[in-house]
């Protein structure tokens, strides 16, 4: 009681609607953001052991023209060393626009390779830089005749970029000039049995860069995801703490 008689009462700190309604909803955010940094978490080993696959396979012996038989499971054969014999198929050679490589602006070279027992592969074998005063030009690649020798890994088909429109073919009625390209689309289209992506890591004498950046598991990138939620998770926590609870509490 107060010294006028009044009865003395102490404001409410918490416990009221609004406070449990606040409490529940930090809860439910630090939860959320938490179970999307465990999510995170586990999609990091999944890709570390997805990785450890394929560093697993590039080390078995190389496949050659005869292990081209379908079927042909990608998830199984990825980044294992090939070694073929075959003749390029000039005609279908196609060059990706807007790929960069060391840090500079060029194309990708791809280009049908038939293999004498009937499949076909898929090669991306090389880089070439793009003209910095004819934007439009298409460098010219020698593509040998006759049988060639071909060292390289099996990988999927080239990433896609962001599609600029429809791709204007060239007076033959095929465009060599391409942003992207979908494998089973290519096959429709050029009626080829192509049955894998390889990229070429060896060869001479037809100016193409082969420096391919090694690609590898993409782990930390998801690790850095989950370390940001689980900090949203936590700040949720400490931001109703201090407001509701510290900051409402009689100090001293």
């Amino acid at each position: 009681m107060n010294r006028d008689g009044s009865l003395h009462t102490t404001p409410r700190r918490w416990g009221g609607r609004t406070w449990w309604g606040l409490l529940a909803a930090a809860l439910v955010v630090s939860g959320i953001t938490a179970r999307l940094g465990f999510w995170q978490l586990s999609r990091a080993q999944q890709r570390e052991a997805l990785h450890a696959q394929e560093v697993s396979r590039s080390q078995l012996p190389p496949l050659g023209n005869a292990d081209w038989q379908p079927p042909l499971p990608q998830a199984e054969g990825l980044q294992r060393p090939v070694v073929v014999t075959g003749r390029w198929l000039e005609r279908y050679t196609v060059y990706l626009d807007n790929r960069s490589l060391g840090g500079q602006s060029g194309f990708f070279i791809l280009t049908p390779l038939q293999l004498p027992e009937g499949p076909v592969l898929w090669v991306q074998r090389g880089w070439v830089a793009r003209d910095r005063v004819r934007a439009d030009y298409l460098p010219p690649v020698p593509t040998p005749l006759g049988e060639v020798r071909v060292v390289g890994r099996w990988v999927a088909e080239p990433s896609k970029l962001m599609d600029l429109g429809a791709t204007a073919p060239m007076p033959s009625g095929f465009a060599t000039l391409r942003h992207n390209i979908d494998l089973n689309e290519f096959r429709l289209e050029t009626g080829l049995s192509i049955v894998a992506t390889v990229l070429q890591t060896e060869g001479s004498g037809d100016g193409l860069s082969r420096e391919w950046p090694r690609s590898g598991s993409g782990a930390d990138k998801n690790r850095a995801y989950a370390l940001q939620w689980f900090a949203l998770s936590a700040l949720s926590l400490i931001l109703f703490v201090w407001f509701q609870i510290w900051k409402k509490k009689p100090h001293g």
